[in-house]
Formats: C-alpha cells, structure tokens, sequence
C-alpha cells in the first residue's frame, strides 16, 4: 500500500490519522476530481434503485450535492465515452466510434488506434492554467494489444500516470483476471510495469491519488480516477464475496454486487482522507458511469441474466437505447454548491464535462464547444433548453460493425439524436428508424415514428446530414 492511503476492506472503514494541516493556498480556484466507473449500470447505485447492496458513500456524495438523472454517455462503450468526456467533442467526429482493439480490428471498424494527443482536451487545458493534473485508472484511449506506439497519457497534458493494460507509460497489470491482455502489454514495453491482483486495483489507484495531492496542496489539482473494478469479469476476493453472498441473482451477480460494495467503500475512504487533508470542501468531485452493464452473451446461458442494472431503462452497453448510454452523474462540491438536489430536468451528456471544468477553474474558452457548462447546476439553477445530441456506434461505410448487446431486444440502431423530449434512432442508410417521445416514455417502448412523420422526417434528415459529416473509413 502506498503512503497516505487508508486501507480498504469491507469492514467498517478504519480512518487513518489526520495529516497536518494543509500548506496555505493563495488560489481559489476548486480542485477538480473525476470518477469514471466502468460498465456500471444506471441502477446500480441503491440511491438510483439497487436493492441487493447499500452503496451509502455514493449516495451521500449525490445528497450532499447534485445528482442528475438524465445524464448521457458520448458513446455506448468504453474508448469513445471517454474521448467524448475528454475532448468534449462528439466521438465519432474524431474516429472513436467503439472500443480501441488490435490494428486490424480497428481498421475494420474505421475506429482510430489512439486519440490525437493535439486536440483541445480537459487534461492540457487545466495544466495550462496552473493546476497540477493527474490520470490513475484506466485509459483505453490508445496503447495496448499491439498498438505499441500510441502516446502515453503523459502526453495529453498529465504531470503523472498509472494505468493498466489499455494503455502505456507507468502502469499495473493484472495478474488474475484477463492476464492475457496484461502479457502482451508487458510485451510492449513502453514505460514500467509490475502486476497485481484486480481486486487490489481500486485502492491502488486511490492510494496514489492521495499521494498525488498530498505532494500537490499549494496548487489546485486535477485528478482522472477511473476505476475498471466493476467491469467483468469481476474479481472480488473471498472476504468482499461473503458479505453479499446470496444478495445477488446468482454467483455471478454475487461477484458483481461485492465489487460495487469494495468500490463504494474505496471512494468513501478517499473522500475521508481529502477531508482529513482539507482537500475536501474546495473540491468539485463528478462521478458517473462510462456506459451501461454489460450484455456479454456467457452471462446469458442456463436462463441467468447479466449482472449489472439499467433499472427499466431499455438497452445495455453497447445498446443507443437508454440502458446503454444514460447514468446518473454526480457533482459534489461543498464550497460551490448552493442548495443540494436532484436534477430531474436538465438533459447533459459527457462532452458537458469539458465546458463545465473550464467553467469552474475560471477559464473563458475562446472557439465554439459542442457542450454547455454545466457549473450553474452547483447553483441551485435547472437547464431547460441545450444543443441536440447525436450519437454513432460504428462508423458509417466501415467494413464491419462492431456488436451490440447480446439480447435482441437491446440491439438499436447505429446513429442516434435528441432533441428536446424527442429521440430519433435510424441506420445510416435511412432504415429502421425509431421515434420516442422520452417525455412519456422513457423506457423507448413505444416507436411512434409513423405517428408523428413531420418530427420523424425532420429529425431523421439532422441525423443522417451528421452523419454525413463523420470522417470516412
């Protein structure tokens, strides 16, 4: 364990002793720490309806700040979501329309092996004012397989990194689960490496964000925690599976309850030791989900179902339903929030974060961003009106498409827009096009394309001339 961690475990939480008192700080400005959690579900919080486990130091983050209930990801899967929450730009306008694989799968696909380290992104803009910036986690934003030439996340505007085996320079591999993925990034060189259990990750990761701000408390920070416990296949050890045993559907579900409970309890004892710090009350923490559960067909057989929940949300991830796209997203700042409450109006996705972060740390961007700040929020305010949103899983005209959830019923089509309360889902050649009013049926299950031809035929022409515009495979 690395110094300045308190340990986790599934116990109650064992606080360490305070640390001095922080070194005078003459800037104002908030720090700024983002939690990505990956393949969670909408529902997998018990504030957002999980009733198998308690995840209280979650909720208590939302309750004390704001929670938003209609917040999108930028993509229905992992390397696009987070291209979209780092460059605040739609993904699929920079090649990233689903996960970052070996080259020749991402040739097939028309998906980019790496993210531009010269576009504008949250990381070289914060630096660039005068906030130290850090990424522990999981990247997936190029380095891994045999991509060995992707840039490391140092070159993105990080002062430091640790990731894992979707990305190079500093990183831990694990040592239990998917071992073959962590082999052939040890195989790659491209900056140290030692492995470790998956179960250990989390508090890893934790421990050198600790350790980040603690060499860090005369400067304002920015931190990228992004936790890949919750992603399958999930590795709780023995003592995090017996305390849920039995909670979950099956085993399976089990192992994927006791890896959101270890993971609650890892963010609740950050967030005591920041406040042991006083790092806490000037720190905006945001905390969603990349995408939705998984929807791998092994979790499927013998009449089980996939851990992870979208509540009643249809759709899962890799799905342009809601299930696979919309999470909750969390804003805790206590220094800069006004009024806690639930957002049940405002519609923001992640290409919001971008603006919103700009926003907070006193930065006026100059050119045009597809986002809208989200910083009034933390004042008590609702925003009613915003830009459309457009989404593409797959590039049109690749030579492949990549897969969609495994149940038939959650398999959308490729392109996707909203507009207000509409939401209009088609192919890229026109066909199987869906309209919902979310207003009334948040759930998409009733298509009322053909009652509503006027809306359809406008929404429908937006999305395909977006479409258009995507780079060409």
């Amino acid at each position: 364990m690395l110094v300045g961690a308190a340990p986790v475990g599934l116990g109650p939480a064992q606080r360490a002793a305070p640390s001095p008192p922080a070194p005078s700080r003459t800037d104002p400005r908030p720090n700024i720490l983002f939690i990505l959690i990956d393949d969670m579900g909408y529902a997998d919080l018990s504030i957002t309806g999980n009733t198998k486990v308690e995840t209280p130091n979650v909720d208590k983050l939302a309750s004390q700040g704001v929670l938003l209930t209609r917040f999108y990801d930028a993509a229905p899967i992992c390397s696009p979501s987070r291209a979209g929450f780092f460059t605040g730009r739609f993904p699929a306008e920079l090649n990233f329309v689903t996960f970052i694989n070996d080259r020749a799968a991402n040739a097939r696909h028309g998906q980019a092996n790496w993210l531009d380290p010269t576009l504008p992104n949250v990381a070289s803009l914060l630096k660039g004012v005068g906030y130290a910036t850090a990424h522990f986690g999981k990247w997936h934003m190029g380095g891994g397989r045999d991509v060995d030439d992707a840039p490391w996340p140092t070159a993105y505007g990080f002062d430091e990194s640790l990731t894992t085996f979707e990305g190079l320079g500093p990183r831990v591999l694990v040592s239990d689960e998917e071992r073959g993925l962590s082999d052939q990034s040890a195989a790659l060189g491209q900056g140290p490496f030692f492995y470790d259990r998956k179960s250990n990750l989390t508090q890893l990761y934790a421990s050198k964000t600790l350790e980040f701000v603690s060499r860090h408390q005369d400067q304002p920070w920015f931190v990228q925690l992004w936790l890949n416990d919750v992603h399958d296949p999930w590795a709780p050890d023995e003592a995090q599976l017996k305390e849920v045993q039995g909670r979950g559907a099956d085993q399976t579900d089990d192992k994927y309850q006791a890896s959101i409970v270890k993971m609650d309890r890892a963010i609740g004892n950050l967030v005591d030791r920041l406040k042991d710090m006083g790092q806490f009350d000037n720190t905006l923490i945001v905390l969603t989900s990349d995408n939705g559960p998984t929807a791998r067909e092994i979790y499927y057989r013998d009449g089980h179902v996939s851990p992870g929940s979208a509540g009643a949300l249809r759709g899962r991830k890799g799905s342009l339903y809601e299930g696979g796209i919309r999470q909750p997203l969390i804003l805790s700042w206590p220094e800069g929030t006004r009024r806690p409450h639930r957002d049940e109006t405002t519609v923001a996705q992640g290409v919001d974060l971008f603006p919103t972060f700009a926003s907070v740390a006193g930065v006026k961007l100059t050119a045009p961003t597809t986002g809208m700040d989200l910083a009034p929020l933390l004042k008590g305010r609702t925003i009613a009106d915003r830009p459309a949103l457009f989404w593409a899983f797959g590039l049109p005209g690749a030579r492949n498409q990549p897969g969609g959830p495994f149940p038939t019923r959650d398999r959308a089509p490729r392109l996707a827009v909203r507009d207000g309360h509409w939401k209009l889902l088609a192919e890229a050649d026109g066909s199987n096009v869906q309209l919902y009013d979310l207003s009334t049926d948040p759930n998409e299950t009733r298509n009322v394309a053909a009652a509503q031809p006027a809306r359809r035929d406008r929404l429908k022409a937006r999305l395909l001339n977006w479409a258009r515009g995507l780079p060409t495979p």
